[in-house]
């Protein structure tokens, strides 16, 4: 009795210990993380691929694209082909080596002073040297070589492909034990001096990594941004944003007060294959942001109804698209709008668990979704990309306008350009 006392009580201190330091080990390399941002960032983000991996449309995703189905498009087959050769060249699928990545911008980013103010961090289990050769690997498929070259006496790698002239804004990767940093080549000196502490970088005191902390260490994808940052450099904007706001919305006059959120954040986890969604606006204090939250429920309460009348018109909307389908017989069509029409379902569900609530000095906003639920979705989209496969082939090309691949004579639409004088990350 006492043995297995003794066993019982051993153990539990074990268990209480070993979770104390995973907790501390997890906190310190964040904080190590963070610290590797620019000390001005005005938005940072973290991606924790484990949750992803585990996530099973995620997994399933990675499946589809590694073994594309005996009908797939040239394309996706070329894709196939292109990732076993990845891992195959590298000797591991770099995907399941990768942690946890973190990105930060400065502010000189923001406001035009700088086109190359950033740094990704990630953390990983792969030894620099073969991190170095699978990077060369991967570049080759593309073809393309990798330059290494010494900043501060560290080596520094520069993947450069053919019929590109190099620049300086041109990406390059850092290697060191278990992690790596990512930044263009002129700011590729500074991101060093924050990855070694030669050179402070976020305080962990600041804003951004505050609202890091409130939204949660176990989510998948968290991002934050300095809203105050970004008002002071766009003032006119936000200003004008909230007033069209209010004047759309009457009855919601303290949404005003988004004038003065200070930081913002959103984050998204996968708990047991659901989805768990999450806004925060933080505010000076909780005076500010108990007006503001009611004001967003108020603004909820008298718009939902506007959207679920939206979703039955996009719903109504696939009905030509469905007769077409039935009639020129396409493969299953019933089936697979009845899995569209499920997703229409979730949606309006959606509807009805999304909440707003008050947590202290911030206006919160959240989400979840059964793991049902995200099957039904993801049954969807399969529908959706299979019916786009079904028209492609019966009408040539209409397709592409659901998503599909078309017909080989169309021509790709280009994105609208971006609007002048917003920076361009280049990743």
């Amino acid at each position: 009795m006492v043995g297995a006392v003794s066993v019982i009580v051993v153990g539990s201190l074990a268990a209480v210990g070993g979770t104390a330091f995973w907790m501390w080990r997890k906190g310190r390399n964040s904080a190590n993380a963070l610290g590797r941002m620019p000390p001005n960032s005005f938005v940072v983000a973290r991606v924790e691929l484990d949750q992803l991996r585990n996530f099973p449309p995620f997994a399933e995703l990675r499946r589809t694209l590694t073994n594309p189905a005996p009908g797939a498009s040239a394309r996706e087959a070329e894709l196939g082909r292109q990732m076993r050769d990845v891992v195959a060249r590298c000797s591991f699928d770099p995907v399941d080596r990768v942690r946890t990545i973190y990105v930060g911008a400065d502010r000189d980013l923001l406001a035009g002073r700088s086109t190359s103010a950033w740094v990704a961090s990630a953390a990983h289990d792969v030894a620099p040297a073969q991190a170095v050769q699978c990077l060369a690997a991967v570049v080759a498929l593309a073809h393309g070589t990798v330059t290494t070259a010494q900043v501060g006496g560290r080596a520094v790698q520069t993947p450069v492909f053919n019929r590109a002239t190099p620049t300086p804004r041109d990406p390059s990767v850092h290697f060191m034990a278990g992690s790596a940093v990512v930044a263009e080549q002129a700011y590729m000196p500074t991101a060093l001096r924050f990855a070694y502490q030669e050179a402070p970088g976020l305080s962990l005191s600041s804003p951004l990594p505050r609202m890091m902390e409130h939204l949660g260490a176990q989510r998948a994808v968290a991002v934050a941004v300095d809203v105050a940052a970004v008002r002071a450099q766009n003032q006119q904007t936000v200003t004008e944003f909230a007033d069209d706001l209010v004047r759309a919305n009457p009855g919601s006059a303290d949404l005003t007060l988004a004038r003065q959120m200070e930081t913002g954040g959103i984050a998204f986890s996968f708990p047991n294959a659901g989805v768990e969604a999450a806004a925060r606006g933080e505010f000076a204090s909780a005076t500010v942001a108990r007006p503001f939250t009611a004001a967003l429920q108020t603004f909820w309460a008298a718009r939902k109804a506007e959207i679920v009348a939206t979703i039955g018109e996009a719903q109504q909307g696939l009905g030509p698209i469905r007769a077409m389908a039935g009639l020129a017989g396409g493969q299953d069509a019933s089936a697979r709008f009845e899995r569209l029409d499920g997703a229409f379902g979730v949606a309006r569900a959606a509807l009805e668990q999304l909440r707003i609530t008050q947590d202290d000095r911030s206006a919160v906003v959240t989400l979840t979704l059964t793991p049902p639920q995200v099957t039904t979705l993801v049954n969807a989209a399969k529908a959706a990309r299979e019916l786009a496969s079904d028209m492609a082939r019966m009408t040539g090309g209409l397709g592409g306008m659901l998503g599909g691949g078309g017909s080989q004579n169309e021509r790709p639409v280009e994105p609208p350009p971006a609007p002048p004088g917003l920076p361009t990350i280049r990743f």
